[in-house]
């Protein structure tokens, strides 16, 4: 079974020389001043005249812009036009959070640390064997670690704490689906209750231990963000701390994002249909006691990629309501109420005897009944997946 026109993602570390370094930096310099220059021009327009730019009213002064400031024409034509489509983008999240009624968070200018890429929207680029070339750049090695499927559609070059890489967005014209169970015993459904203490359970009753990965790295982060603090700002040696710093985030980051993808692969491949509570994180986070460990665990960033990996499988994730899937007994439904610190489910009603989290799990997977299932519908549900 396969899925036509499956948009993916391959992301490959770049070997540029001294001189490529200096043109990838020269390049984000200008494409964020560009930014900061655009954005400004929309607030002063909104602000004196009461008028609202777009994209296209910003693109048709490009020709203007680039005779008052030449070092825009070195850069590939479309790479200032993808900058204005960035800006662009950003006010249309603006706006799309003010009609819902969330903190909205108005777009804000770009310091050197905060504008990290640029893009070659539809050409501009050529990929053969390692070397890549990039229009008014020149050429770079790359470190090819798998082959690409498929047709390249959108470059982007993007600079990191361990160096710079390359994101290729790639249109298969085949992706198959992974083949159905085939279990009648209610076997390919699952429910999961995701936790701190124990970082995902299943109705299955089997446990994913929380790996922790901030916890286990706090000690070495607090010492490096100390001998950084020691350092004299603006001076080279804090710049080496911060980017010591820097570099064990991202290993950090990339720890989590890898444990992600192995277990939702795992959860894809075992399961035809998987069931998730719709948990308010950004409100539990406000518990400042349990927010750290909330962070580390990233249940949404979890959600995410098992939905993406559902999505090009042929696989079904849902979003059913959390109410009381921990209190109600997945056996008769009686309500028993517990603490956070009861970790057994005993029912009065029935004598069921379970795990706390196992019978969570269960009440989770019995909600996606045709009249409660809920789709995942968020727009960042349709996040292209990066193949790490």
């Amino acid at each position: 079974m396969y899925k036509i026109g499956s948009v993916k993602a391959y992301r490959y570390k770049l070997r540029p020389s001294k001189r490529i370094t200096q043109v990838f930096e020269e390049t984000l310099n200008v494409c964020r001043e560009l930014y900061n220059g655009a954005l400004q021009e929309r607030r002063d327009a909104w602000r004196i005249n009461r008028v609202s730019l777009n994209y296209h009213d910003q693109r048709a002064q490009l020709p203007e812009i680039k005779l008052i400031r030449p070092d825009l024409n070195a850069l590939y034509s479309q790479v200032p036009q993808d900058v204005l489509r960035r800006l662009s983008k950003t006010f249309d999240a603006f706006f799309r959070r003010v009609k819902q009624g969330q903190i909205p968070g108005f777009p804000r200018f770009k310091g050197k640390s905060r504008y990290n890429s640029f893009t070659y929207p539809q050409s501009g680029f050529s990929l053969s064997g390692d070397k890549l070339t990039l229009s008014k750049i020149g050429s770079v090695r790359l470190r090819l670690s798998r082959p690409i499927e498929g047709k390249i559609k959108i470059c982007t070059i993007r600079r990191e704490a361990d160096g710079w890489f390359v994101i290729f967005t790639v249109e298969e014209n085949q992706c198959r689906y992974f083949p159905k169970t085939n279990d009648t015993c209610g076997n390919d459904t699952c429910g999961i209750d995701v936790g701190i203490e124990n970082f995902a359970t299943f109705s299955t009753g089997a446990i994913i231990e929380n790996p922790q990965y901030l916890r286990r790295a706090l000690t070495q982060m607090k010492i490096q963000h100390r001998k950084a603090s020691k350092k004299k700002r603006g001076g080279s040696n804090r710049g080496k701390a911060a980017r010591i710093l820097a570099k064990t985030h991202l290993h950090v980051a990339q720890q989590r994002k890898d444990f992600f993808h192995k277990r939702s692969l795992d959860l894809i491949r075992e399961f035809d249909e998987i069931a998730v509570e719709e948990l308010n994180i950004r409100g539990m986070v406000k518990n400042h006691h349990l927010a750290k460990s909330i962070s580390d665990a990233a249940w949404g960033s979890f959600v995410l990629i098992l939905t993406s990996k559902a999505e090009n499988a042929g696989r079904r994730v849902w979003r059913v309501p959390p109410q009381f899937t921990s209190q109600d007994c997945s056996k008769c439904g009686e309500r028993v109420k517990k603490s956070l610190s009861m970790r057994e489910h005993r029912c009065p009603g029935c004598g069921y005897l379970a795990h706390r989290d196992v019978n969570a799990a269960q009440n989770i997977k019995a909600r996606i009944a045709p009249f409660a299932r809920v789709k995942v519908t968020s727009p960042d549900d349709q996040r292209i997946p990066v193949h790490l």
